[in-house]
């Protein structure tokens, strides 16, 4: 069942003092989001009131023409933008787009159950986490002068409303998604790296978990510790102690070593695989 709430008129909609306060720090914090952990951590404080979620998918791009980059935000194991590289949501995502856009674009709530249904069957972290929450909340912002657009979906494990009022819930989301948008523009896309193909060749070779195959991924890129933390949403502290048992299983003497040897590996197992 999918709800399309339309935006309120009234001018009896007001913020409350309380709720005053909150935006003017949205407002104030969302200029020094400079980072992809930045931008996590501003979505976690008080945008939660407004906006409660566990994950948040950003894209943007030619939706006509489907040529997007996605970016996902979340604190739940394993639901991270570099998951995209291994599963699909394009259908999800386009689904929710054309639903919108058919609501006159205002903020749309649809139910979880509902909005999986395009989903593939996976069982993968991200898949698991979605089919767990009951509500999905989109909205977005049209860019008229460029023609690209963005689209926001929040998934989260209650209501939206939280008992309030629909119509004045669509007030605040409307005010708060082109915050949300501007957050988001300033940091750069994740670069999505598939290494499917070299993880089911090397398996037995890399002996590595999925998480070091993701920190792996980053340090090839000449990421810092603090870095591949921060893109990771884990602590340097962690990234360190992995980055240890990784040198041990492939023999390497540092981290550059390591990320050679891994980034020949992916390159061989990627040839096999199209011989």
């Amino acid at each position: 069942m999918t709800t399309s709430v339309a935006r309120p008129n009234s001018p009896t909609f007001r913020l409350t003092a309380e709720e005053g306060e909150r935006m003017l720090r949205i407002l104030t914090d969302a200029r020094l989001t400079q980072c992809h952990f930045e931008l996590f951590l501003w979505l976690q404080g008080d945008v939660q009131h407004f906006l409660p979620h566990q994950i948040l998918i950003a894209a943007w791009g030619d939706f006509l023409n489907w040529k997007l980059k996605l970016d996902v935000v979340s604190a739940l194991p394993g639901v991270r933008t570099e998951q995209l590289a291994h599963c699909d949501i394009d259908d999800f995502m386009r689904t929710l787009f054309a639903r919108w856009v058919n609501g006159g674009c205002q903020p749309l709530v649809v139910c979880a159950a509902d909005a999986l249904r395009p989903l593939r069957a996976c069982t993968c972290p991200m898949h698991s986490a979605f089919r767990a929450l009951r509500s999905v909340l989109v909205h977005g912002v049209r860019d008229v002068r460029g023609g690209y657009d963005s689209l926001y979906v929040a998934l989260n494990s209650r209501s939206f409303t939280k008992g309030h009022p629909k119509d004045r819930c669509s007030y605040l989301v409307d005010l708060l998604i082109p915050e949300i948008d501007v957050a988001f523009r300033k940091v750069g896309a994740y670069r999505l790296v598939d290494t499917r193909g070299a993880a089911r060749v090397h398996s037995h070779w890399f002996d590595l978990s999925a998480r070091e195959r993701e920190i792996l991924d980053v340090i090839s890129e000449g990421k810092t510790n603090l870095e591949t933390a921060q893109a990771l949403h884990i602590s340097a502290f962690t990234v360190k102690n992995h980055m240890q048992r990784i040198l041990k299983k492939l023999g390497a003497g540092n981290r550059t070593q390591a990320s050679a040897t891994y980034i020949q590996a992916c390159q061989e197992s990627r040839r096999a695989l199209l011989r």
